[in-house]
């Protein structure tokens, strides 16, 4: 009895770096197989395209895999309940303790792994603080992305209408990316929609990240050469095409982004289980 209880004390731990160990896994083969498709990215005109469409799939692919967040509070919802009104800890406690033990964990890890492998099979910029830059918008990303799945799952009872609720919003999200529609030409009554999408965000800071300082026409002087007019190549002219500033400001804009949709989606999650209904 003594040991089986000691197995029930550790056992959501246990499941916590089992869930971890298979989504690294997931996280290597995902990371292998994309590296493969978009092995050595040329510096050409397809280039652009290719580059645009892998920095677009690691973008909705932190969005969409956050989605399992959901799980973090609406699994537990009648057991926290319980444990809270026993006082066996506040809600400050419980809350913050699964933002240590899981979410930062769960998003960390994968997003550092899936850098390492993507980055260097693609071909991407060769530079360190280019790197890093990548690596800490896609944990970005995870983070703003899993914190609204929180918001939501938050005093739901059934995980696939919070999971439902969350993929509704992220196909939405991705509306307003920047690669399905050219942001510069979304009507302006509904171009404010932009303001909302995590994956904007992040897909705004991956582009600005590759493709400033890039030149997709090698060999073509484009000072010079009118043939080059109404083409694209150059990364700051690109950029430019996206709407997408080319100050210093364009790249770190879309992080203070993600993280204030952060911190109020964590808000709101947080307030939403300190208001919850205490029954057993």
């Amino acid at each position: 009895m003594y040991f089986s209880n000691k197995y029930l004390k550790f056992l959501p731990l246990i499941e916590n770096i089992f869930f971890l160990f298979e989504k690294i896994i997931v996280t290597i083969i995902l990371g292998l197989v994309i590296g493969a498709i978009f092995y050595d990215l040329k510096n050409d005109p397809s280039g652009i395209q290719n580059r645009a469409g892998v920095l677009f799939f690691l973008t909705t692919n932190q969005c969409f895999s956050s989605v399992s967040a959901v799980e973090l509070l609406v699994v537990e919802k009648k057991l926290f309940i319980h444990e809270y009104i026993s006082g066996y800890y506040r809600v400050s406690s419980y809350f913050f303790g699964k933002l240590l033990s899981d979410l930062l964990p769960m998003r960390m890890l994968p997003s550092i792994i899936f850098t390492c492998i993507t980055y260097f099979l693609l071909g991407l910029k060769p530079a360190v603080g280019s790197f890093f830059i990548m690596m800490f918008t896609l944990m970005m990303v995870a983070y703003s992305a899993s914190s609204m799945a929180l918001a939501i799952a938050a005093g739901q009872s059934v995980v696939s209408v919070a999971t439902l609720l969350m993929t509704i919003s992220f196909v939405f999200m991705m509306i307003f990316s920047g690669l399905l529609v050219n942001l510069k030409t979304v009507v302006p009554w509904l171009s404010w929609l932009q303001y909302f999408s995590i994956p904007r965000y992040g897909f705004s800071a991956l582009q600005y990240n590759e493709f400033l300082g890039q030149n997709f026409c090698p060999g073509l002087n484009v000072t010079t050469n009118n043939t080059c007019s109404f083409a694209i190549c150059t990364g700051a002219e690109y950029l430019e095409n996206q709407g997408i500033s080319l100050s210093a400001w364009g790249l770190w804009q879309n992080h203070v982004a993600l993280a204030c949709m952060m911190v109020i989606f964590l808000t709101i999650a947080y307030l939403k289980l300190l208001l919850l209904k205490k029954y057993s």
